[in-house]
């Protein structure tokens, strides 16, 4: 009976994800778009079942697919689109031995050392992948299994991004390299951090389309 309350329990926390994100949009396609792209997530990556086992893991999805919302009115915007996620996350990160969520989206939870933990995974590529997008992934931890285009690179280095080509980016985010572990164990001056800040900024600009435009960057609110 404990196991079947359980099952019931979950599924309904995962139709509660689906209505709230497919709710982004007005349009019913886009709807539906969403359900089968959360399906397709949990299928290739197990979502359901990190989502269960890691407390603000579902904070991190809402957060991902409603900043899609806020920049494209209509996913069919995406198909094609080439986007890069700066500091994507990668399939490497640990935690540290108590963290703050509120370094990701604005939580007050803390979560205690798990070592391996999937806050850190690449979702918004992930999910960009599914809906028909372009993404591109740059980030120092491995990414080696992912199916989207990606690329290793030391984010702390002045012009680490210069190989990549001007103006060919639809859309770019940075999100997650001023909260990520690794980054703040490895810049803990703060005018060490606002250096990369501007870096990153700097070439959110030269890599941007004319007609590109920004869907989230820490890099730029570090300095403003």
């Amino acid at each position: 009976m404990n196991k079947q309350m359980s099952a019931a329990s979950s599924n309904n926390r995962q139709d509660r994800l689906i209505a709230e994100l497919s709710h982004l949009w007005i349009d019913r396609q886009d709807q539906l778009v969403i359900e089968k792209n959360i399906q397709a997530l949990n299928a290739r990556y197990n979502l359901y079942r990190k989502m269960a086992h890691e407390p603000g893991f579902e904070d991190i999805i809402k957060q991902m697919v409603g900043r899609l919302a806020n920049s494209f009115p209509g996913l069919s915007d995406l198909q094609n689109k080439r986007i890069l996620d700066i500091a994507c996350g990668s399939n490497t990160s640990k935690l540290p031995a108590s963290f703050f969520l509120s370094t990701l989206f604005g939580g007050r939870s803390v979560v205690p050392n798990q070592g391996y933990t999937a806050l850190f995974e690449p979702w918004f590529c992930r999910i960009l992948f599914e809906l028909g997008a372009i993404p591109v992934g740059v980030d120092f931890g491995d990414l080696e299994q992912e199916v989207f285009i990606h690329y290793q690179v030391d984010l702390g280095k002045t012009g680490t991004l210069d190989f990549l080509p001007d103006h060919s980016f639809d859309a770019i985010q940075d999100s997650r390299l001023f909260g990520s572990p690794e980054f703040t164990a490895q810049f803990r001056n703060p005018a060490d951090r606002l250096k990369v800040a501007r870096e990153i900024a700097r070439q959110e600009q030269r890599l941007l389309k004319i007609d590109g435009i920004i869907i989230h960057s820490d890099a730029a609110a570090l300095f403003k």
